[in-house]
């Protein structure tokens, strides 16, 4: 007790405690705003993907190559690879839909192909999906005009940004009910397709990638990229697609695809499609076992609510390896692909930024600590001389230290939630387009959590006893006669 109040008087005595504790409560403050940053852009680059077009969990089948919901993400010097089916998927849909861990889950198939438009070809990736549950799934779509198409309607969806490209590029106007040509390479020769536009739509948060999906039948989609056998709409073959060749092998698919060598044209273009028959998958018993409506890449899901993302994939997995299906579940990260990734270099330079900045911050109020210490050393070296023990000026530099740290990192924390506060409520909104993907939307929000309250606290917890360990050993390692002889 006697040690306390000492180091309370001493504390009190000293014109420079209060520097101090500012100095340590301004920069807990700035971490704990930044760690609320930080957890903001984290919940908004999730939000921008998982309630658009990756769900929160994905279950693909394995591949030897780098897969996402947009299909091969090996990078493009040759030929991409084809994507694999679900198998068996009847087992895996049947085991996924009745998981504790999942709520809703929507079958996806994706393939690449253009919308064309006279003479010019608009590359897209195609969705193929039940539109009326996975706009159920997907909370960020919203229907501007228009519906969901449903099951048997040969029909797609655009997003807004999409039409309006079409439209300001083409010169026309497009809407419910017209009729939208597509084309696509299966291998040998160009396929045909013509789908109806059921409805335009709008994604809460844009970024480029995500802006050129096209939401289609994947009735439409199987034959249009190859996955079943099927015969080109003769009605397509008018005077004005006489050029169709040309115009995709210029500007078309070669403009999505980089310089993949996988789209070359052929002479058989205007033959009838060759047909492809999809690769019979087998099961454990190597029958045959996969049918039209069995061909599917992909099962998007949502989480049930209360359940965590991380823990439903792990538990997923471990299921899947029991049962020996070659599939895995993945988060919305893995789904997502390269189309998070420039996002999520941005967040790590902010983040590095920051934390060099804390950092200095930091190292400049150890170093106060540190020398206020060592300036007491008349002090200490008094002490020992009339008597004090070695434990007891530890315990008191301890308890300074504890007291100066304390009280600055309770008054850093409230500051830091003020802080945010103040930030959340000051409706602070953005216009770059990064920075609205990178918050997941265009105002930024400061998500202050127990872990950040907690973290200051800890910090300002070590904080002391860093500053008080250098001082003390070299209080300590003084001899009381030299302590007494500077005294004087």
């Amino acid at each position: 007790m006697f040690t306390l109040k000492f180091a309370l008087k001493n504390v009190i005595s000293r014109k420079s405690s209060l520097v101090i504790i500012l100095f340590i409560a301004f920069s807990i403050a700035v971490l704990v705003m930044a760690n609320a940053v930080f957890d903001g852009t984290k919940s908004g680059i999730e939000k921008t993907f998982s309630q658009n077009f990756t769900g929160d969990i994905v279950i693909r089948p394995k591949a030897q190559f780098p897969m996402s919901l947009f299909g091969d993400e090996t990078p493009v010097t040759g030929n991409l690879s084809e994507l694999p089916q679900l198998i068996p998927y009847s087992d895996v849909y049947d085991f996924v839909s009745k998981s504790e861990w999942v709520g809703k889950a929507v079958p996806q198939i994706t393939g690449q192909a253009v919308l064309r438009f006279g003479d010019e070809n608009f590359p897209a990736y195609f969705f193929g999906v039940d539109a009326q549950s996975y706009i159920q799934l997907m909370p960020g779509i919203k229907i501007l005009k228009g519906q969901a198409f449903s099951n048997g309607q040969d029909a797609l969806m655009l997003s807004d940004v999409m039409l309006k490209k079409i439209e300001d590029k083409c010169g026309v106007l497009l809407d419910v009910g017209d009729k939208i040509q597509l084309a696509a390479f299966t291998g040998s020769s160009y396929t045909l397709r013509a789908a109806t536009l059921s409805a335009v739509y709008e994604y809460s948060v844009h970024n480029d990638l995500q802006d050129k999906i096209v939401l289609i039948n994947p009735d439409i989609l199987r034959p249009l990229i190859g996955l079943n056998s099927t015969e080109i709409d003769q009605s397509l073959f008018t005077e004005e697609n006489s050029g169709l060749l040309e115009n995709l092998e210029e500007d078309g698919i070669d403009g999505l695809f980089g310089d993949s060598e996988d789209f070359e044209t052929d002479d058989s273009f205007f033959e009838e499609s060759t047909a492809q028959e999809s690769r019979p998958a087998q099961g454990k018993d190597g029958a045959e076992n996969i049918s039209e409506e069995t061909i599917w890449n992909y099962i998007v899901c949502s989480k049930k609510n209360g359940r965590s993302a991380k823990r439903a994939v792990r538990k997923l997995n471990r299921e899947f390896a029991k049962r020996e299906w070659p599939v895995q579940a993945v988060d919305w990260r893995a789904a997502a692909g390269m189309a998070a990734q420039y996002i999520y270099w941005m967040r790590l330079i902010f983040n590095i930024g920051l934390i060099v900045i804390i950092g200095t911050g930091f190292i400049i109020v150890n170093n106060t600590l540190v020398i206020a210490a060592l300036d007491r050393s008349k002090e200490t070296g008094a002490l020992r001389a009339i008597g004090a023990g070695r434990r007891f000026v530890a315990l008191e530099y301890l308890a300074e230290t504890l007291m100066l740290t304390i009280t600055a990192g309770i008054l850093g924390c409230l500051l830091g939630v003020l802080g945010n506060s103040f930030l959340s409520n000051g409706s602070i909104h953005f216009s770059n387009n990064y920075l609205i993907q990178l918050f997941g939307g265009d105002t930024l929000r400061a998500v202050v959590r127990p872990s950040n309250i907690l973290g200051g606290a800890l910090l300002s917890l070590a904080l002391a006893f860093v500053a008080w360990i250098y001082p003390v050993r070299i209080a300590l390692g003084a001899s009381p006669v030299a302590a007494m002889e500077a005294v004087r």
